[in-house]
């Protein structure tokens, strides 16, 4: 039988959609591949050939018979059957994940695991993650120091876990504007260290911020008096890809004062789009940031080393942001890309030692 990758991602997130289009035009000369996702992604590299495969999916399905739509999920297997996939990667957690595993007990299963313990003590989330690394042959874990822990948390044998880093298409180098401009992007959370951002802000009259992102509704207190600001620009909503793009080409550095992390898909981003980063020491951030190479890595919780930190870079020559421009977007190209992910990605999915 002719091994056939089918890429999972029922997530209306374009970050992962983005990982599953870039995978598949990385691969596609290579292997028989096909996708799997939302009807209308997100995603600006999302394709639409006889291999991609979209479906109607709720936005957060619960287990009742509106939502759950065991229907569309017979259909699916059926489709998977039918185009003889052997191979499902899920890159994304979601409640129809493991409905879709069971429905399709002649494929190999792998998962993506990329926050080991839900930031925010989604018990949900967590459960989630314990019955598809369960039911997975194998799991694609964002980082590698938090391997041990989810053979611990989720009762898997430590040769089921594979450590790669996540991957997207690779943008063109876009050189700074040398704008003095620093950027907090990405779904704005508490525990993305909001309470210490604000004390940063307040710190640096003299510095001009962005911040972009959708707030929760415990978030909403914090980000309200960010707007009072003279220094701070606040787009309070979820943006487009290409508003993702301009966000980065407008500013020189990336600031992700997090108060814990497993791994940031921000960063990623930032990598991919020649910005260096300035982040507290947490989780595995020190996996993604090269201290003094692609950004500034600073001890947890010190608000005063980050605030001196901000001030010393933004006092760089057009030089000095180059060297660590230029450098991020070599990281990416070298870890983040789809296709310096590739090789490794396939001896993992096909079980290759």
């Amino acid at each position: 039988m002719i091994d056939k990758l089918c890429l999972v991602s029922f997530s209306n997130n374009a970050d992962h959609q983005n990982v599953i289009y870039s995978m598949y035009k990385a691969l596609k000369e290579t292997i028989d591949v096909y996708t799997l996702g939302i009807i209308n992604p997100k995603s600006t590299i999302a394709t639409f050939e006889e291999h991609n495969i979209y479906c109607h999916c709720p936005e957060r399905p619960g287990i009742g018979r509106r939502t759950f739509r065991i229907d569309i999920l017979i259909a699916l297997a059926n489709k998977i059957k039918k185009e003889k996939i052997t191979h499902l990667y899920f890159e994304s957690q979601h409640i129809w994940n493991a409905a879709l595993m069971a429905l399709c007990p002649q494929c190999q299963k792998i998962v993506a695991v990329h926050d080991v313990i839900p930031h925010d003590g989604n018990k949900a989330m967590a459960l989630s993650n314990f019955i598809t690394c369960q039911m997975a042959d194998r799991i694609v874990l964002r980082n590698r120091m938090y391997k041990d822990e989810l053979a611990k948390q989720y009762n898997v044998a430590e040769r089921k876990i594979h450590c790669l880093d996540p991957w997207r298409s690779l943008a063109s180098y876009t050189k700074p504007q040398y704008s003095g401009v620093f950027l907090y992007f990405g779904r704005i959370r508490k525990y993305k260290g909001l309470d210490n951002f604000i004390k940063i802000v307040a710190s640096t009259p003299e510095i001009f911020y962005r911040v972009v992102g959708e707030p929760d509704e415990e978030s909403k207190v914090i980000v309200n008096q960010l707007k009072q600001y003279s220094n701070v620009t606040v787009i309070d909503r979820e943006v487009s890809d290409q508003e993702m793009i301009e966000e980065f080409e407008k500013a020189d550095w990336l600031v992700l004062p997090y108060a814990t992390a497993t791994q940031s898909g921000v960063i990623v981003d930032a990598c991919l789009h020649a910005r260096p980063v300035i982040a507290f020491n947490v989780g595995a951030i020190s996996e993604q940031i090269i201290e003094g190479y692609n950004g500034h890595l600073v001890a947890e919780n010190d608000v005063s080393e980050f605030v001196s930190t901000i001030k010393k870079v933004n006092s760089y020559t057009q030089n000095e942001l180059d060297y660590y421009s230029q450098n991020a977007y070599q990281f990416a190209k070298e870890r983040y890309s789809a296709s310096a992910a590739a090789d490794e990605f396939m001896q993992i999915i096909f079980d290759v030692k």
